[in-house]
C-alpha cells in the first residue's frame, strides 16, 4: 500500500483542507519536513490572487527541479495559469501527482500523464528548500 492511499477520499474545503494545505499536510505527516505556516497557505478567492500566491509561496520555499522525488510539489496550470498544486507520487514507476481537487470535491490521485483529461497541465515540480 502506498502512502498516498491514506489520503484519497479526504474531502476539499476552501481554505482548510484544499490542495496547498493538502501539500503541507502530507509534507509534515509522510515526510516530517517543515512546513509555511497556515495563514501562509490560505487561499484567495480570486484565481489570479491564487496564481500570484502561488507564485509567491513557490518563490519562497520551492527550487525547481526536473528529477522530482516523492512529497516534492506539482504546480500545476488551471484555466491558463499556475494556481493548483500537488504532491508528487511514485507509485510503480508511474508518476503520480495527489491533490486536493475542488471540482472533485476531494483528494484524488491523478497519473501525470493524465492530467490533461482533467484540464490540469504540470507548470513544474519544486523540491523545498
Amino acid at each position: 500500500m502506498h502512502w498516498s492511499e491514506k489520503y484519497i477520499g479526504q474531502p476539499y474545503v476552501a481554505g482548510s483542507a484544499d490542495c496547498a494545505h493538502l501539500l503541507s499536510q502530507v509534507r509534515s505527516e509522510q515526510f516530517h519536513l517543515p512546513v509555511p505556516k497556515a495563514v501562509e497557505v490560505e487561499r484567495l478567492a480570486s484565481r489570479l490572487g491564487r496564481t500570484g500566491q502561488m507564485q509567491d509561496l513557490i518563490g519562497a520555499y520551492g527550487q525547481r527541479t526536473e528529477t522530482p522525488q516523492e512529497g516534492d510539489a506539482v504546480l500545476m496550470i488551471c484555466a491558463g495559469r499556475p494556481s493548483h498544486v500537488g504532491v508528487f507520487c511514485l507509485i510503480q514507476d508511474e508518476p503520480y501527482v495527489l491533490h486536493a481537487m475542488q471540482n472533485a470535491q476531494m483528494v484524488v490521485l491523478h497519473k501525470i500523464r493524465d492530467l490533461g483529461r482533467v484540464f490540469l497541465k504540470v507548470e513544474g515540480y519544486y523540491r523545498w528548500k
